[in-house]
């Protein structure tokens, strides 16, 4: 018997269907990968599995069963007791789902009292043994902090263990990896792998990244405007894949033995961006963090050529986004000194920091978060052009609309607020917004790693295409690295603060010297089958 049958399944918003007639099944055991683009349906099906859609969404049709139980008629508090008991589910961002104000070892404990019926102890013993099991060291200690304490890495191995230790038929990944660096994110993939492994759980992984697909899925579901294109074995599906639009998506895939990018000019003598002897330190405040000084940056220097993307790569904490930060001129309290286009621009302040601010733009990984909600793309793009380029009037609204036209936005998007605008389409706003200041410089932070990889592939292309008719510079911060093969001319790699290898794409791609940067390159995941179906 399936651990997890979807028979008929239809979802929608009002009476805009969003999930339509989905059937589905997940043996014991097995590793399904749910993929497709955002708004295909996948997390919206797996909420429909949990019972936790959203209060406009409704079930029009369709039967959900766990093993024999039909859960899909089951009222609120049938569906409490399979939750966490019977049903896992792990998010993105565990920060969303970790309580801030307890502790781990009372969030752990409280869930294996209340659905195990384990005593305290009990709990308490199993807690720290699922921890332990996790990676995670030092656990007496740990069982007492709080999620802040925790890095994003450190606190996704806390909820798979708090999910895990309750021992449910079914785990639902839902991007558990997305915003990891590789190492971390290969960390993870194994701690999934071996401890669903360990307890025979079947696991529902839905995922936008096919390289985390070819290493965990024996099967693969893809969906499409809430319908099921094709479903098949990992294998089959990456090497022989029927569909068109199954196609579309792994040609979309960046890849580690892809082309490399050598279309860079001739340098010009200044660079546009120059870093030099960067330093800076954080010191620990309040009461749990001491008076400690952390020590962030060590004395980084680099220059960024126009019309070059150096790419900058590092794990979590290396000093990847402190450094964009300090470019852009967003964090003034460092050592060293910052240069636009042969200008030390580091110790201006008042309006003639904000001139040269034009200079230098930034594109933020989550524009949902960057854009102001109240405002639409034209309220967006004319800030920025009244402030740095004292535009006003129709002048405003024209240019504006021109700026649409350059990240190939339709003219009828731009009275729209961010929330009535795709993912793909509010970082075209955001790389918008970024350009019309005329910047010379653009540190993108992660610019794509929230983008499915078919909208990924259209921004990547798009921010190459300007480029080339700009002659702009990019400070590329990123962990993917087979994104960074695709868009990078030369690559930085950092560790604790410091670079440790810096060079032509090709050169640290294919010939990596330093072992941190081989470590980096060999947890990439491999658009090849791991595992095959059982």
């Amino acid at each position: 018997m399936a651990v997890l049958t979807i028979e008929g399944l239809s979802i929608a918003f009002g009476d805009t269907p969003v999930v339509q007639d989905l059937n589905l099944n997940i043996e014991r055991g097995e590793t399904l990968a749910l993929v497709g683009e955002s708004g295909s349906g996948k997390s919206l099906t797996a909420l429909g599995v949990m019972g936790l859609l959203p209060r406009r969404a409704r079930r029009s049709e369709g039967r959900i069963f766990l093993g024999g139980t039909v859960i899909s008629s089951l009222d609120e508090n049938g569906l409490r007791r399979i939750r966490g008991a019977r049903i896992g589910m792990i998010f993105q961002e565990p920060m969303t789902s970790l309580t801030p104000v307890l502790t781990v070892e009372r969030q752990m404990t409280e869930a294996l009292v209340v659905h195990k019926g384990l005593s305290i102890s009990e709990a308490r013993s199993r807690a720290l043994d699922m921890l332990a099991r996790a990676g995670i060291t030092e656990v007496e200690r740990r069982m007492r902090q709080y999620p802040h304490e925790f890095s994003g890495g450190m606190r996704q191995r806390v909820m798979i263990a708090m999910t895990l230790a309750l021992e449910p038929e079914l785990l639902i990944a839902d991007e558990p990896t997305t915003a990891l660096d590789v190492t971390v994110q290969a960390q993870i993939l194994d701690l999934i792998r071996t401890l669903t492994k360990d307890n025979g759980t079947s696991l529902l992984l839905i995922t936008h990244d096919m390289g985390v697909v070819a290493d965990m899925a024996d099967r693969v579901a893809v969906m499409r405007y809430g319908r099921l294109v094709e479903t098949d074995t990992t294998a089959n599906i990456l090497a022989r894949p029927e569909q068109a639009y199954t196609k579309q998506l792994l040609s979309a895939v960046p890849r580690m033995d892809g082309p490399v990018r050598d279309d860079l000019a001739q340098s010009k003598p200044v660079p546009a961006l120059e870093l030099r002897q960067i330093g800076r330190s954080f010191r620990g405040r309040g009461f749990l963090s001491g008076s400690a000084t952390h020590r962030v940056l060590q004395h980084v220097s680099l220059a960024v050529a126009a019309g070059e993307t150096l790419a900058l790569v590092g794990e979590s904490g290396s000093g990847k986004s402190t450094l964009g930060r300090i470019a852009s001129r967003l964090d003034l309290a460092h050592e060293g000194s910052v240069w636009i286009e042969g200008d030390d621009i580091t110790g201006l302040r008042g309006g003639a920091l904000r001139r040269a601010r034009a200079k230098v733009q930034m594109i933020f990984q989550d524009p949902y978060a960057s854009l102001d909600p109240r405002f639409t793309a034209a309220q967006t793009l004319s800030e920025p052009l009244a402030l740095h380029r004292g535009l006003s009037g129709k002048a405003l609204r024209t240019e504006a609309a021109r700026l649409l036209d350059l990240v190939r936005l339709p003219g009828g998007l731009i009275d729209r607020l961010p929330h009535e605008l795709s993912g793909g389409q509010r970082q075209r706003i955001a790389i918008a917004r970024a350009l019309a200041a005329q910047p010379r410089v653009i540190i993108a932070d992660e610019p794509t790693s929230a983008l499915d990889v078919s909208v990924q592939s259209a921004v990547l292309d798009l921010m190459r295409e300007i480029q080339r008719q700009t002659g702009i510079a990019y400070l590329f911060i990123a962990h993917d690295l087979a994104v960074v093969r695709s868009v990078a001319h030369r690559v930085a790699v950092m560790k604790a603060g410091q670079i440790v290898e810096i060079g032509s794409n090709r050169d640290v791609m294919d010939q990596p010297q330093h072992p941190y940067t081989q470590a980096l390159i060999g947890a990439v995941p491999k658009l090849e089958p791991r595992r095959t179906a059982s």
